[in-house]
């Protein structure tokens, strides 16, 4: 298992891109927000997309429905677009698209297959993020699928002209959907660790962007998942605090065994270091009514 440094280090000096595929508009940011921060801070082209607007899983919207109430579907979909731009801008990331499809039927479908290889071949990435194919959240998980089909359209002869285009690596996120047999069957276990520390704080004031979905500064939400998601115990083995983890799609390629320059300075550290470092608590001032709730915006840039 691979730990990524905190400070933006990689092993090359060149301009990446970064494509973040979530299922719907909240996915984007919960499962890779911290790391598309950092890559933004490290001066690479992050780019944000949403195959849906996630209208029918529309939670307050949902629970409308259920009353009886008569639901405006335009402005949900309106609401949940502006929350996943506001929350990208959190993160420093300008470029946010959505195909602009509903998720009530979740399924593979050729028309968000193109839409997704379209995005693909004009971004051009050389990673994209995106959600593991098994994910038992269904829109999760065929979301994975459709990615993984616009992977190979993306790279064949295209009528529009447009040269095909080959990513380098796709990383799955890897936290489970549901509860279930399903998981069970289909166990995750990381092999790249990415320390989010840095950027853990800017991250929760971007999901406390979605308060369509009970995200918000006066709901423990966010404060609560921060913790239970992002201080997971893969970081804490990996001798983090918050982390966020993938599998890569493909075995990488190396000269030499590989290693990470950040390992070599944790492992220098004294225990006494390393325990004071992986059990910082640093979502406490997300808690509604905390006195830091005026400062939650803030970002602690300095790496720990």
């Amino acid at each position: 298992m691979t730990t990524s440094p905190s400070n933006g280090e990689l092993q090359t000096d060149r301009r990446l891109c970064v494509l973040s595929i979530g299922g719907h508009p909240k996915d984007v940011v919960l499962y890779a927000g911290g790391t598309m921060a950092l890559h933004v801070e490290r001066g690479d082209v992050v780019v944000a997309l949403t195959p849906t607007y996630g209208v029918s899983h529309h939670e307050k919207a949902v629970a409308a429905s259920k009353r009886g109430e008569q639901v405006d579907l335009e402005a949900a979909k309106q609401e949940r677009m502006r929350e996943l731009v506001d929350a990208c801008a959190e993160l420093g990331v300008t470029d946010v698209r959505c195909l602009g499809y509903d998720d009530n039927v979740p399924m593979v479908e050729r028309r968000i297959v193109e839409g997704i290889a379209d995005v693909i071949v004009d971004v051009r990435p050389d990673f994209i993020i995106t959600h593991h194919p098994n994910d038992s959240v269904v829109m999760h998980g065929v979301t994975g699928q459709m990615t993984l089909i616009a992977l190979e359209t993306a790279r064949t002869i295209r009528e529009d002209g447009k040269p095909p285009h080959s990513v380098r690596q796709v990383f799955f996120h890897t936290q489970i959907g549901r509860t279930n047999v399903i998981e069970q069957d289909n166990p995750r276990i990381p092999s790249v660790v990415i320390d989010i520390t840095p950027t853990v704080r800017k991250k929760a004031t971007a999901m406390n962007r979605f308060e369509s979905q009970h995200y918000g500064p006066s709901n423990p939400l966010q404060r609560k998942l921060g913790e239970v998601l992002d201080g997971s115990i893969y970081g804490i083995h990996r001798r983090v605090p918050y982390a966020e983890t993938f599998l890569p799609l493909d075995a990488n390629v190396y000269r030499s065994l590989p290693f990470s320059e950040y390992e070599f300075e944790l492992d220098e550290r004294t225990e006494e270091e390393t325990y004071a470092n992986m059990t910082q608590m640093l979502l406490d001032d997300f808690a509604p009514g905390s006195d830091g709730q005026q400062m939650a915006s803030a970002v602690d840039k300095e790496s720990i």
